[in-house]
């Protein structure tokens, strides 16, 4: 759990509220409630998505005029398998296979925090937002609500606020500190077979006669091609082949903004783009989001790699942002490129009754974090020491050799390269 700004005033009567839209919130006042983390449940970022994808509803909470407390609520994905479907969030789970719940959290976001305040009144705060959320399940015929890919310490308060909450942990977000010399100092902490195989990468997309070149998405032109190399990519496991998603998404994000914070890591062979990493700039973060490659016209030659993990770390450095965030999925490439997983849980409230008895939470709780325990084994430093909470006869240990640049007060303001 990130810290946000903190606002002293006495609290007076909480106001709750459900907005049909996100145009009318405050979204400076939104912004002021969200941690550093917490990119995909930023206001432009969410509004984004609404102008992308349809109306989105908000929960709110005030007290006086001033917004204490914001919550989007999306439809979710109940009868598709994937990454916002319940069943296969938690197949261990019996009674999470037969009900539909309201989603809490930005629209398809796999990292949720808590929009609200720190101060006096965020106890009655999240009283309030969840008990609107609920009555607005009720009027839509659904069992309850669902917060998914939620950092593991809101989830534990929230469950302390919500005693009928089961809190489950289902997944673990990647992030790595950006090491002040970049990803050469990277690189030398890493074991000899690792480092091999990271300079192989490196090797390969050099032999095929890539370049790396960082470029703002601030020209039609540029937009253009990313989209169609994202698409690729997309439509390659099993998404849509039209381009059409993809530039709605980046016209979106130029209405609300969030597209200035955009910089696109393209790989160039005989001056044409065939990959791109796409990442967003949030304060002293840098967010990799969309990897796209051309595969109808070029061959891999390790540029996913050297896109992803590699050149990112030198941008990071170079830029002053002190953590490359890497969401979920792909773990295994991921820790093996020094990143350090961080547990997410997903939090369930029925209308009535709970989704499981506590006894089988905690057992269930216990298991994944043995689960991500064993499968960090060869690399304990690659779990966050909040695992601890869910499994302490396991706790997770750090590298000794690690230098975390967060302590060093790298400044998080940065200027594209063209």
């Amino acid at each position: 759990m990130t810290t946000t700004q903190q606002d002293h005033r006495s609290p007076g009567p909480i106001e709750e509220g459900i907005l049909p839209s996100l145009a009318d919130v405050d979204h400076a006042g939104w912004d002021r409630l969200a941690g550093p983390d917490n990119f995909y449940n930023s206001s432009a970022w969410a509004h984004a998505l609404e102008l992308a994808h349809g109306d989105t509803a908000l929960v709110t909470a005030a007290s006086g005029g001033r917004l204490l407390g914001a919550l989007p609520v999306w439809p979710g994905e109940n009868d598709e398998p994937g990454l916002f479907h319940l069943p296969t969030l938690l197949p261990d789970v019996t009674q999470a296979r037969s009900s539909a719940y309201l989603w809490l959290g930005a629209r398809r976001s796999t990292y949720n925090e808590l929009v609200c305040t720190r101060g006096e009144a965020r106890a009655r705060t999240l009283d309030a937002l969840f008990g609107t959320a609920l009555r607005l399940a009720r009027e839509r015929g659904l069992d309850g609500v669902v917060m998914p890919y939620l950092a593991a310490d809101d989830a534990r308060e929230l469950a302390r606020r919500q005693p009928r909450a089961s809190v489950l942990l289902h997944d673990a977000d990647a992030n790595l500190a950006v090491a002040i010399g970049g990803y050469a100092e990277q690189l030398a902490r890493m074991s000899q077979p690792d480092r091999t195989r990271r300079r192989a990468e490196r090797r390969a997309c050099e032999r095929g006669g890539t370049t790396v070149l960082w470029r703002p998405l601030d020209r039609r032109e540029v937009v253009r091609q990313t989209a169609a190399l994202v698409t690729q990519t997309r439509a390659r496991h099993g998404g849509t082949a039209d381009p059409a998603w993809m530039l709605r998404a980046f016209e979106a994000q130029a209405a609300t903004g969030v597209l200035d914070r955009a910089v696109g890591c393209f790989a160039v062979r005989e001056g044409r783009p065939v990959a791109v990493n796409v990442c967003y700039a949030h304060g002293d973060r840098l967010y990799a989001r969309y990897f796209g490659f051309d595969y109808r016209a070029a061959e891999p030659h390790g540029e996913y790699f050297v896109l992803c993990y590699q050149a990112p770390v030198d941008y990071a450095a170079a830029c002053g942002f002190r953590r490359y965030r890497l969401a979920i999925s792909a773990w295994q490439i991921k820790i093996r490129q020094g990143a350090v997983l961080s547990p997410l849980a997903v939090a369930v409230l029925p209308l009535r009754g709970r989704l499981c008895d506590p006894r089988t939470e905690r057992r269930h709780n216990a298991r994944t974090a043995r689960l991500w325990t064993a499968r960090c084994a060869a690399r304990p430093w690659a779990l966050d020491p909040g695992w601890r909470a869910w499994a302490p006869e396991a706790p997770a240990r750090r590298r000794p050799a690690d230098h975390d640049p967060t302590a060093e007060g790298a400044p998080p303001c940065c200027t594209w390269s063209t």
